[in-house]
This record gives structure tokens, sequence and C-alpha cells, in this order.
């Protein structure tokens, strides 16, 4: 269904490391992609004791729901439990009828006390993001609360995935989609992501952050570069103990790393 069974399982594990209080942020281009990655992730948080939440938008709360039974995730029974919750974007980001920031990030709040006190370990939350691209007020504020986030997850027990189809959103949306989330899928794969803008500097002024972006850009620049030199020179020794083959290397695994 989702591609190869090596790189499903490959993106599995990668998944498997996702944790409390990361934000991550989903880029596909297909639903097989989508799914390969959302559902794993809900899977796992109810293996985890976790309450999980899927907000469906590009999907439809039906489809997603036979999507997870496909897939070995007994619907009926989680949700009955209080583990797994299937909204929509009413009942979530446009539950005012506009969206509203700091107002979905107090939701979250009640959300993550609500799971602790019933007794789960952490809140779960992925949702598909569509809904941004309507006419409704407020849809403008999506990266600042996206950037707001990062301030949130650091201080609750909740971990999530923000789904953006690529093929819906334009390019300088998803530009912003990877300055607001520490961590990257796409591909299939898990990664960390060195393009990521710290609220603090995401929320200024565009003059100010502007001259931040230049100056992480020249430091990402200088890192490669030394990361690069740093891996030849490891590659010298290595090659004279004659223990590795260049093929067996690579630059980005060593120095940037996937999860």
């Amino acid at each position: 269904m989702y591609g190869s069974e090596t790189i499903k399982s490959d993106l599995i594990k990668a998944i498997e490391q996702i944790n409390v209080h990361d934000h991550a942020c989903l880029i596909y281009e297909s639903t097989d992609m989508q799914l390969a990655a959302a559902l794993p992730f809900i899977k796992m948080g109810l293996m985890r004791d976790e309450q999980c939440t899927y907000i469906a938008d590009d999907n439809t709360s039906d489809a997603i729901t036979k999507a997870m039974n496909s897939d070995g995730i007994d619907v009926d029974l989680a949700v009955s439990s209080g583990a797994l919750n299937i909204i929509t974007k009413r009942e979530a980001y446009l539950d005012q009828g506009y969206f509203d920031p700091d107002f979905m990030i107090q939701y979250l709040k009640n959300q993550v006390d609500s799971a602790k006190k019933a007794g789960f370990k952490a809140l779960r939350v992925t949702g598909e993001m569509t809904w941004a691209l309507g006419n409704d007020t407020g849809v403008e504020r999506l990266f600042e609360y996206e950037a707001k986030l990062n301030y949130f997850f650091a201080q609750n027990d909740v971990l999530a995935i923000c789904q953006y189809n690529s093929n819906r959103f334009k390019p300088e949306m998803i530009l912003n989609v990877i300055r607001t989330h520490p961590i990257a899928i796409y591909d299939y794969t898990v990664c960390r992501n060195f393009y990521y803008v710290p609220p603090d500097e995401f929320l200024r002024s565009s003059e100010a952050a502007l001259h931040l972006e230049v100056e992480r850009f020249l430091t990402n620049i200088l890192d490669y570069a030394h990361a690069q030199e740093e891996f030849r020179r490891l590659y010298q020794e290595l090659e004279k103990c004659q223990k590795v083959r260049p093929a067996e290397l690579d630059l980005g695994t060593l120095f940037y790393g996937k999860i």
C-alpha cells in the first residue's frame, strides 16, 4: 500500500523516535505518502497509552476511519475507550467559526489536561492542514500559530504531526511550514530540520527576522563546509584501516542525521 516493505519499515522505525514535546510536519504528495506516516503515528500513540486525536479535512472522517481499520487499528474500541478521537476542522481549528492561534493553543492545553486527568500519558495529535486554504477569518495567522506551538510543546506533554499536501499549498507556504517545524517528514523519511527557525526569531518583524535568517544561512553554509572537511578526514583515516568502502558512508546521515 505504501511502497516497498523496506521503505515502510524504515519509516515506522523513524516515527517511533518522535516523542513527547516533538512538533513535526508531514509534507506529502499523495494519499499513500500521507497515510504511511499518519497511521503508524496514531497506532504508536495507542500502544503507548497516549490519547490520540486525528483532525480530518483533506480526507473525510469516514475515509480515515476506514484506513485506520484496514491498518489494524480497532477504531470502535479505541474511540469507545476514549483513547482516540477523529474530528473535523469545525471541532478544532475553526470551533469558534474563525481561526485564532491563541484559542487553538488553549484548546490543546485543555485537551492535554483532560487526557492526563483520564490517565493517559500524553496527548498525540495529527491534523490535516488544508482547512487553512479556505476563506475563514484568521487563516492568515496559520504560521503565527505554528511558531507559537513550539513554545507550547516544550512545556506540555503533547506531540504532533501537522500534515501539508504539497499539491495544494503554494511553495511560499511550504517554506514557512519548513521554517516552523523542528522535524520534517518527506518522501517516507523523518529528518531533523536544520532550516527550522526558532519562534523568537520567526515571530519578529520582517526586517529583523530576515537579518537573523541571513546569519543562520551563512552559519549553516559554514557548518556544512566544516562537516564535509571532517568527513573527508574521517574517511581518509577509515580508508587506511580498510574498514569501509565509499558507498557505506553518507555525509548527510553522519552530520545532519535522520531520526
